[in-house]
């Protein structure tokens, strides 16, 4: 796995969206988006975007952001001690839409191709993917979760928040 980032400052506001009912199409993280504006030790100040109902921080808090590419992951309260794991509080979906999409290709593709034996197969094929795509994923998931709590367990440790500068 990739390794994760931290960030690291003050938190300077903080807000909190309740997302609108669900359409027909639409699949969301979670029900509610907060929005996370940090003061980091050069005095920049960065929007970050998390897609939960839990974060254990307020104005003048001093926190450590977990980030994987772009997406926070992990979150710890220095001024408190509370912490929360993303991927653990609010997991990602197993099945996402580019899965349908496949789903569609074998579906349609496989009888096209190989006429009535096709549909057996496509079935199978389909049934496969699915079972293999959740697997993985839920896999992947695990992974991650392991990941963000021992980067949580090593930011948390004195010697670690002694190496950084506090803004």
């Amino acid at each position: 796995m990739r390794p994760l980032t931290v960030v690291s400052g003050i938190v300077v506001e903080t807000q909190r969206f309740i997302n609108v009912p669900m359409r027909m199409s639409e699949r969301y993280l979670a029900r509610e988006r907060r929005e996370l504006w940090l003061r980091e030790a050069d005095g920049q100040e960065h929007k970050w975007i998390i897609h939960t109902r839990a974060l254990p921080a307020r104005r003048g808090h001093r926190v450590e952001l977990l980030l994987r590419r772009d997406w926070v992951v992990g979150l710890l309260n220095v001024s408190t001690g509370a912490d929360v794991n993303y991927p653990r509080a609010d997991p990602p979906f197993l099945l996402r839409g580019v899965d349908l999409l496949v789903v569609l290709v074998l579906a349609i593709g496989l009888p096209a191709w190989l006429g009535a034996l096709g549909f057996v197969l496509a079935a199978l094929a389909v049934m496969s993917y699915l079972a293999f795509a959740a697997c993985a994923r839920a896999v992947w998931r695990w992974g991650l979760r392991r990941q963000v709590d021992a980067a949580l367990a090593e930011i948390r440790s004195a010697d670690y928040i002694a190496r950084r500068q506090i803004p």
